[in-house]
């Protein structure tokens, strides 16, 4: 085990982080390991700082998807390995790679670290993801949990039913390399992986590590047909039913009738009318 850097965001979720440092010292010993806590200014800048004044083998997300996004974005073309120890409210890449969700079952991790490659996706070249994005009706979800001061699954579930009961679908026009085609949809999935925090399997067929993606269109369906949409979800086959289309890609554009909310890895990024995603093969090295 070569140097480890613990990038910590103190606000993720509602777990108490108050002994977290002493944890992982104790777990794996003082000699090696560096901590850095974010403030939600300039954490990006800061981080990269911290990176090259360390030189760390593996720096380890401590958070939820929003931490592990920002830590990818500083480690990605370094040969620096991605850890994650899952402390948000939803964590939906730990929970992709089966990461303990004991943290000191997931500390231990590092004392006999193993790896798997993982693709990312680039979205609007500018934004990158590792787990999943989307527009519609899930990001419109994450912009008001994201909002409120409470954390936790209770808070989401009744930010859930509250975006469920005003969603609409609108137009999209879906551009892929060799196809072209428009639907109606409430919700378009950009899934780099399987599952959100939850559970619940948007994308049944998705591999971390296959160098492609999947574009899964939800369209518009009756009221009684959303109990079979839940369980189709939550047993992972949703490539079942006639209101959920799914494509596999290494590149498309989605351009909807109007700006739509777009969220990635968890976080809400604000309003767009096209979306342009292309994968990025083979990127980083993440301990799971």
């Amino acid at each position: 085990m070569g140097k480890i850097l613990f990038v910590i965001n103190p606000i993720a979720g509602d777990t108490d982080k108050g002994h977290l440092k002493n944890d992982i010292t104790k777990i794996l010993g003082s000699n090696e390991i560096s901590f850095f806590e974010t403030t939600g200014e300039d954490d990006e800048t800061k981080l990269n700082e911290k990176l090259d004044d360390v030189s760390p083998e593996i720096t380890v997300a401590c958070g939820g998807d929003g931490t592990v996004n920002l830590v990818v974005k500083c480690i990605i073309g370094k040969d620096i390995k991605l850890g994650i120890i899952p402390l948000g409210s939803a964590n939906g890449l730990a929970t992709e790679l089966e990461i303990p969700a004991d943290i000191n079952q997931a500390i231990n991790l590092y004392n006999n670290p193993k790896v798997r490659t993982v693709d990312v996706l680039r979205v609007n070249d500018e934004f990158l993801c590792i787990h999943l994005s989307d527009i519609g009706l899930n990001a419109k979800l994450i912009r008001r949990f994201e909002g409120d001061n409470s954390r936790g699954m209770v808070s989401y579930f009744k930010h859930f039913f509250q975006t469920f009961f005003s969603k609409k679908a609108i137009n999209y026009s879906f551009d892929f390399e060799n196809d072209f085609f428009q639907y109606k949809a409430e919700m378009v999935v950009f899934a780099n992986a399987k599952k959100y925090g939850t559970g619940a399997i948007v994308n049944p067929v998705g591999e971390l590590g296959d160098r492609k993606f999947e574009v899964c269109i939800f369209q518009p369906y009756p009221w009684y047909a959303f109990f079979r949409l839940t369980y189709l979800f939550f047993v992972g086959r949703l490539n079942y039913s006639p209101f959920v289309k799914i494509v596999g890609t290494e590149k498309i554009t989605v351009t909807g009738e109007q700006p739509e909310h777009l969220q990635i890895d968890g976080e809400p990024i604000g309003k767009f009318k096209k979306v342009k995603v292309e994968v990025l093969p083979d990127q980083i090295l993440v301990v799971c």
